[in-house]
């Protein structure tokens, strides 16, 4: 009776020790604590996992659910982690929930605004922009020069794509610049200069005139001696006390004074004429 008691529990030792495990841990006939639905079995030495859904049902993890029947039957995840349900596309295009993964499917989920499905069918890629009529390729200068195709639209890139004849790089724009260095539509410093097209051209209602002078249509001028309303020729202002009769005064000897020396000038050649 000792000798079998003995016996059994060798046999017992050496199936311990000759009793493999699978490859992710798990023990010769347990459940895998890591894949769903999946069960170590096999040779002994050598165990693999294997689908074993009455033995090991999805509903040991949570979040994870039978799909089909049979040995065709499997666990998948019921949602993805932005909340998709399994085998549904995400509202963030072109991701599609596949057993619990989000993955890219373009041709079967589409893509966001500025970008089309790209020839994998799996990715999307960006629009090219449109340079006036012109394409332009993402990630490429137009060739009318000074922008770039980013992220589906175009930019002002002057450091990388140059300028086209007439315009010089001003930061990372292109712009018209005349000879003075003035920017197209600006105030030169010498007023009332403006360039505008490239040519430096006179804009004094818009760039003020230089200290001393006025406006006088498009141009700078001096103040014009004398003026109407109440300035006499002699360029004097009557004084607010001062009455109409003294303005008409004032007129009077401006008008008669040259009157008056005509005749004291012929007086006196009467005179001499007479000695």
């Amino acid at each position: 009776m000792l000798s079998f008691s003995l016996l059994a529990v060798f046999a017992g030792l050496s199936f311990a020790i000759t009793t493999g495990s699978c490859a992710d841990g798990t023990p010769y006939g347990k459940c895998s604590t890591k894949f769903p639905g999946q069960y170590c079995t096999g040779n002994i030495n050598a165990p693999t996992l294997g689908t074993l859904l009455t033995t090991c049902p999805c509903s040991q993890f949570p979040g994870y659910v039978q799909q089909g029947d049979g040995d065709a039957a499997s666990c998948i995840a019921a949602k993805c982690s932005d909340g998709t349900e399994s085998g549904a596309c995400s509202s963030t295009k072109p991701k599609k929930c596949v057993n619990g993964i989000l993955v890219d499917n373009s041709t079967g989920c589409g893509c966001p605004a500025g970008k089309r499905v790209a020839a994998d069918g799996i990715f999307c890629e960006f629009i090219p922009c449109n340079d006036t009529g012109v394409s332009v390729p993402e990630g490429t200068c137009s060739p009318k020069k000074g922008k770039k195709c980013v992220n589906g639209a175009l930019v002002d890139k002057a450091s990388e794509c140059g300028c086209s004849a007439g315009k010089t790089k001003v930061g990372e724009t292109c712009a018209i610049v005349c000879s003075d260095g003035t920017e197209d539509g600006k105030c030169s410093a010498t007023k009332p200069k403006k360039c505008t097209n490239g040519y430096l051209l006179d804009d004094a209602p818009t760039c003020g005139c230089p200290e001393g002078l006025s406006p006088v249509g498009k141009q700078c001028s001096a103040p014009v001696l004398g003026g109407l309303g109440g300035v006499d020729t002699l360029g004097g202002s009557p004084s607010e006390n001062e009455s109409g009769t003294a303005g008409a005064s004032n007129a009077l000897s401006c008008c008669c004074l040259p009157i008056a020396l005509i005749g004291l000038a012929g007086g006196f050649a009467f005179f001499r004429k007479r000695k």
